[in-house]
């Protein structure tokens, strides 16, 4: 990913609303959850922290990392307007920061994908040693069926650098379902579902596929 371009886009107030709502996936998987059974959440990669501050508000002890530091800065502000307390940290997805299995669940929306897909391998399996044994492990990425698919440079098989992202130029892979077993044989796979919507790309509509998945370590 490219942290100066991100660091840019979360500098435009103008760019935060939508990244304000928590998505309704996320509402669903917390609401399943119990701050007792499964206290200590990580929301990887938490952008201006909308699912960070939703765990936060149910009672879950909640860590939030992010590469961009304008999106933590922002977020730490929204935690001390609403006196929430989160952990924040600004650091990539692979960071050494925490110790193994400190966490019983790990969040990580639109995330892990950018790059290669060894770099979502190793994100993955990052993923898993930050998980205490039995920890929960919440994920989405594009699919093959998602517009962007095939749009831009090609620099590796199902990898491109996308001229249609919020952050042009950013790097994708795309998976499908077969793949992501491969990815996840570390895990026992709870459920890999659909998420397929329309989204307005500078006046133009987009149709977005994407996989929300959850897996058990």
């Amino acid at each position: 990913m490219n942290n100066e371009q991100w660091e840019r886009y979360w500098s435009v107030e103008d760019n935060h609303d939508y990244w304000q709502r928590p998505a309704q996936s996320v509402i669903d998987f917390a609401a399943s959850l119990s701050p007792q059974t499964h206290p200590r959440v990580l929301d990887l990669g938490c952008g201006l922290g909308r699912h960070a501050v939703l765990f936060a508000a149910e009672g879950f002890q909640v860590t939030a990392t992010d590469v961009s530091s304008q999106a933590i800065a922002h977020l730490q502000r929204w935690g001390a307007v609403t006196g929430l307390s989160i952990a924040t940290q600004v650091c990539d997805a692979e960071s050494d920061e925490f110790a193994p299995a400190s966490f019983d669940v790990v969040v990580s929306y639109n995330v892990l994908y950018h790059g290669y897909r060894e770099e979502f391998a190793a994100r993955i399996g990052h993923v898993r040693d930050l998980l205490r044994p039995g920890g929960l492990f919440f994920f989405t990425c594009h699919s093959r069926r998602d517009q962007k698919y095939g749009e831009g440079e090609r620099i590796a098989p199902h990898t491109y650098l996308s001229p249609n992202s919020i952050t042009p130029g950013d790097m994708h892979y795309f998976t499908d379902e077969a793949d992501l077993h491969d990815l996840l044989r570390d895990f026992t796979i709870l459920s890999i579902q659909p998420e397929e919507y329309t989204w307005d790309f500078k006046g133009t509509p987009r149709f977005a596929s994407n996989y929300i998945v959850i897996a058990r370590r």
